[in-house]
This record gives C-alpha cells, structure tokens and sequence, in this order.
C-alpha cells in the first residue's frame, strides 16, 4: 500500500500556497500500509477537519469541534460519509454533542436509529475524534496542553463524541522535542517541534501499533476517491485482524479454534513492540484465542482434559511456552495467570517462506498430531496424543 499512497501523494499531497500555523495533516500507517490519512485547521474558537479511514472500508469523517471564550469545547459535530457521495446523500452517521459545565448531550443518527444521552464531564475535558488508529487531532491537543501548562507532565480527560464517557490521557517530556504518550491502552514516542506540534510518533506498547508522520498538506477529497476505488475493485486494506476458525479431527478428538490473524505488513514481527519476547502474547489478534476439546490430549508432558479453553504464548528466541487457560470469552489483552491450568514448552523452527498472516494450524498424525502457530518465518509447534 505504501506504493499505493506514494502514487496518490503525488498529485494530491501538496495544496497551494502556505498552511496557517494551526493547521495539521497526518498519515497513518499500520507497518507498510496507509491505514487512515486527516486534516485539521484550527482558530481561536474552532477545529474543523477530515479523517479517512480505510478499515474495513473507506469512510470519511467530516468534524467540527467549538469552543468558548475560556478554551472549553461547547459542541462537537462528526459526519461520516462514503468519499465522493453526492452532497443530498444521506449520512452513515452524525453524532452531535453539545457541553454544559458539567454534562454533555449526543445525539447519534444511523438510518433510522437515533440514540441520544447525556453524560458526566469534568473540567478540563480534550475533545478526541477517536484512537490512533484514525486521528491525531486529539493527541495534538494533548501535546499543546502539555507545552501550556509548562509542568513535566501532565493527565488529562478525553471525550470522543458519541463515546459514554471519559478516559484519562497522559503525556510527559522525555526532551526539548519528544514527549511520551499514554492513551489509556497504548505507549507512544512522539516527535515534536518548537511550537509542541506533533510531527511524528511510533509505538513503545501496547496493542495500536500505528506510527503517523506530520506532512504539509493533503487533498483528502483525492485521497478518498482513490482509497474508495481501491475498495470497489477489491483491493482495499479490508480487516486489519481477520478472524478465523480451525476445524479439525486428530486421533479420534474434535479439535476447534477460532483466533485474530494479524498481518505482518513488512513489520519486524517478534522481539518488537507487535509480539515482545518474555511477554504473554493472545496467539492471535483482538478476542482470545478459544481451543475446544472432546477428547482429552497429552502434551508436553499434560494431559489437558475434553473441554474449552484460551490459548496463550509466552514466545522467546530459545523457544516458547504454550499456555492453557480455563477463562473464556475475554478480550485479548485481559489475560489472568490465576486461570492459567498448564504451561507446557513449545518448539520453533525456521519456516521455508515468510508468513504474512498469523496462521494456527493442527496437522493429524498417528494417534494425535501437531499444533502450528505460523507468522512471519517462524514456526511454534507442540505434538499432542488423544487419550481415552
């Protein structure tokens, strides 16, 4: 996709004349491919921007973030769009939040639904258009809040609109140009220039490995076009984490899997901040990894009897450790150790070709078979016998 992007920069990266001074434009990359592209121009009592996203599909998001007089943000208005949709078409959805000192009301329309709530808001509320994934805007803000308050470090509360409530972002120097960057989940490195602008950022952890650049400008309506053609010819980014079921009779057992498949898109895949060596990894992308059962299976040394569980990996360049867990239905990241039930050591080997998509496979051999964790060019495997 890089190819891709370079290709559209060319005649749609740079406007004419000189952007004012607060004026932003970011791209944002998942390893090799452009996942989201925005642009923002602020004054003294508004932002207004756009922001493409490409995942699954190309949706544009057209915002307007108010404030007043003391720097609060009074309304927030988001519209998302099909690029090069007819101005009557009806939206996919508009969200509009307006604030009162101590409360805020949104109204979300999508079709024919319609949700409208008011929550709590405390003071000092950043208005966000969403993670890192898709904006920056709200962490430009961060920083800018930062470099005003001329503190270390500093804690704030964001609202993204339409979301139920706040979440606590935190940002503190690590130098006269970088600052370190926690959004509540993840841990960025950020680049920053003489007037506290962001002018790029990579991931130190976490689970939103996406690095963005500052750029001069960008023709977002050509950007679009050209991301939503890409999707109507089938070419588009799609599903950043594909998720997948494995099937499979081994020695007379049921075997069943479902996982995320993460992509390697030309990321360095273990020992980085995507699979980090010594550290338990969700084999897999998003939800848990789920493993059923009906007969019970020795492994490593085990027997893990019929049942459903999580699977789990502590991966290392000597080898990995497979972990068995008996909590299921949880998110990815919400990995309990009391729950783990076994621990039992995996090989890895050196596979023929590079690997893009994260690959769980069960091969059946004798009276059981083998089960294969594949990504990038290494293999994690650990044999296993059916037992009455």
């Amino acid at each position: 996709m890089r190819l891709l992007f370079s290709a559209v920069v060319c005649g749609c990266l740079l406007s004419s004349g000189p952007l004012a001074a607060q004026s932003g434009a970011f791209v944002i990359r998942l390893g090799r491919d452009t996942s989201a592209v925005e642009k923002y121009t602020r004054t003294a009592t508004r932002i207004e921007g756009d922001a493409i996203g490409r995942a699954p599909r190309t949706v544009q998001r057209h915002y307007t973030i108010d404030f007043g007089v003391d720097g609060r943000p009074t309304r927030i208005e988001v519209v998302a769009t099909r690029p090069g949709a007819p101005a009557t078409a009806v939206p996919i959805q508009r969200t509009v939040a307006t604030f009162t000192r101590d409360s805020a009301m949104y109204e979300t329309r999508r079709d024919t639904a319609v949700v409208t709530r008011r929550i709590a808001m405390p003071a000092g509320v950043i208005p966000i258009m969403g993670g890192a994934a898709g904006s920056w805007v709200g962490f430009d803000l961060l920083v800018a809040r930062l470099k005003q308050s001329r503190a270390d470090s500093i804690s704030a509360p964001v609202y993204s609109a339409g979301g139920n409530g706040t979440q606590n972002w935190s940002a503190r120097w690590l130098g006269r140009d970088s600052v370190w960057i926690y959004d509540n989940n993840d841990v960025f490195h950020a680049a920053v220039d003489r007037d506290g602008r962001i002018t790029g950022a990579v991931p130190l952890s976490g689970t939103q490995q996406f690095t963005v650049t500052r750029v001069p400008a960008l023709d977002i309506a050509a950007l679009g076009t050209a991301f939503a053609a890409r999707d109507d010819q089938g070419q588009g980014l799609g599903a950043l984490s594909t998720r997948d079921t494995v099937r499979a009779s081994a020695g007379g057992a049921t075997l069943w899997i479902d996982y995320g498949r993460p992509s390697k898109r030309g990321r360095q895949v273990f020992g980085s901040t995507i699979v980090p060596y010594g550290e338990v990894w969700r084999v897999g992308a998003n939800a848990a990894t789920q493993f059923r059962t009906d007969k019970a299976l020795e492994m490593g040394g085990v027997v893990v009897p019929a049942g459903f569980y999580t699977l789990w990996a502590v991966p290392s360049p000597t080898g990995w450790k497979l972990l068995i867990n008996s909590q299921t239905g949880q998110w990815g990241t919400a990995h309990d150790a009391t729950r783990d039930l076994f621990q039992v050591d995996m090989t890895t080997s050196a596979l023929p070709q590079m690997v893009e998509r994260f690959t769980i496979g069960i091969v059946p051999g004798g009276q059981g078979g083998t089960l294969n964790l594949d990504w990038d060019m290494v293999r994690a495997s650990i044999p296993f016998v059916v037992r009455p």
